[in-house]
């Protein structure tokens, strides 16, 4: 089962909180936000979460190369917006990732 997470916002509501960090990676009760969407996921069946990322892309590329020590059956795609497409956007350029049947490779990005 895979979870498509929209995260590439510039979560401009919570300035200034997001001029250094993306908001899914503010932290929430001791953990990113996104990580509490991952977990929650990883915690009824989902093993491949493709994160649909925009704004600060390393940051969240970063992100992703520590969660597989936290969940190492979790397999984490990313899908890049360059530009910023509104929302159904992502789930368009997502596409590829949701019929595809590879996972992502931690070492792809770096």
């Amino acid at each position: 089962m895979k979870a498509l997470i929209l995260v590439g916002g510039f979560g401009t509501r919570l300035k200034p909180l997001t001029e250094t960090i993306p908001k899914p990676l503010v932290h929430f009760c001791g953990s990113p936000m996104v990580e509490h969407q991952i977990n929650t996921h990883y915690n009824i069946g989902v093993r491949t979460v493709i994160l649909a990322i925009g704004y600060k892309p390393e940051t969240m590329y970063q992100f992703v190369s520590n969660l597989n020590e936290k969940y190492p059956d979790l397999h984490v795609e990313l899908s890049l917006e360059e530009k910023p497409l509104n929302t159904a956007g992502p789930i368009k350029l997502a596409e590829k990732h949701l019929l595809s049947n590879t996972n992502f490779n931690f070492g792809s990005f770096f």
